[in-house]
């Protein structure tokens, strides 16, 4: 039996609701399209603020004026950031006034991120009830977005609801509006794992006419075998979108996905979600990276948003080709200690599936 929630987000965004957006969309001339050099492919990175709201028409109109800028600015993909739902919670009745209370409560005794606040068990019903309803209509508006201005799109995550099981992830869908594929994310934060989402155990990489990509979310950059293992599969782009549950200091910032980068020698694009919501602010900078040998100031910044708070499109071309000639120059790239990787392995990932296994 459905819960009142499911039945609000159902009604809430309804596939009348969608389609009746749809219909009410004007057409988009693609001779708009800046042109990029010959051989570059361009990406653009979402970094975005939380704007709670009750309608899912508005909330779809925020995240297409995205992929309108996007497109403009000649982009062959567009990423938006982690947990890219949040705005939505605000269809939750009474929802709006609660988010106001908590967001001002928190500034003013500067209650930490990292603290927690318990209403574990109420949060995975929230995420559970607005789940379906919310993939649906998402992917929905996001396949006509992608075909409507012929840009791939990676939709950021959200929840995914797969045989009772919850997963955090994000899908991504081809020019002609076709997904193309899911990717869940594998490394789990102590928060996800006490609202019982569950991780998922495979990475994969997309072949697409404009290179080889990767899509792992936020904490899977933590761990240098999740890039290592997009390299050894054959990307070339690692996509990552993230939403950092703390106060934004630079370096904190570059602790994930740019060491990931120099390690790797693969392209890194971050999109992010930033604002309060619930007590909890979210900071962080979309940005793209690439080996520091590629990068002008030797930073492995290519582009990066300039604040971390706000809303941006971050656009750069990325050649594919001198990143291949990169790596054949890279003197301390691909170097192994064999010996110490199997025992690595063997300890980590095989004891977690025997532990998991006895569970």
């Amino acid at each position: 039996m459905k819960n009142i929630l499911e039945i609000v987000f159902e009604s809430k965004m309804s596939e009348k609701k969608v389609n009746n957006y749809l219909r009410r969309l004007h057409g988009f001339s693609r001779g708009n399209f800046i042109l990029k050099k010959k051989g570059k492919v361009r990406v653009a990175c979402v970094e975005r603020e939380i704007k709670v709201t009750n309608s899912f028409e508005e909330y779809a109109e925020r995240m297409r004026k995205f992929v309108e800028e996007a497109a403009l600015k000649g982009s062959d993909i567009v990423a938006f950031p982690e947990y890219n739902f949040f705005d939505l919670l605000g269809l939750i009745p009474g929802f709006g006034k609660l988010n106001n209370f908590l967001n001002k409560k928190a500034k003013s005794e500067e209650v930490s991120n990292s603290e927690g606040g318990g209403g574990e068990g109420l949060l995975k019903v929230i995420f559970k009830s607005i789940s379906k309803a919310y993939q649906e209509a998402y992917e929905k508006i996001m396949r006509d977005f992608a075909k409507r201005y012929g840009i791939y799109i990676y939709t950021g995550s959200y929840i995914i609801t797969e045989n009772g099981n919850l997963y955090n992830g994000g899908t991504l869908i081809s020019r002609e509006g076709e997904i193309l594929g899911r990717q869940k994310k594998i490394h789990l934060t102590d928060f996800e794992e006490k609202i019982g989402i569950k991780r998922d155990e495979e990475l994969k990489v997309f072949s697409l006419d404009i290179g080889k990509i990767a899509c792992p979310v936020c904490m899977d950059a933590t761990y240098f075998e999740t890039f290592r293992m997009a390299f050894e599969k054959g990307a070339e782009i690692v996509i990552l979108p993230i939403a950092n549950m703390e106060e934004y200091n630079f370096w904190r910032a570059l602790r994930g996905i740019w060491p990931r980068v120099q390690e790797s020698y693969v392209y890194g694009a971050k999109a992010s979600l930033n604002g309060w919501i619930g007590g909890i602010h979210f900071t962080g900078k979309a940005a793209i990276f690439a080996p520091i040998d590629m990068t002008e100031n030797e930073d492995g910044i290519i582009a990066i948003a300039p604040h971390y708070e706000g809303d941006y499109v971050v656009t750069s071309d990325l050649d594919i080709e001198r990143l291949y000639e990169v790596r054949e120059k890279a003197e301390y790239f691909k170097d192994v200690n064999e010996e110490f990787e199997k025992d690595y392995y063997e300890k980590v990932y095989e004891n977690f599936r025997r532990v998991k296994d006895e569970k």
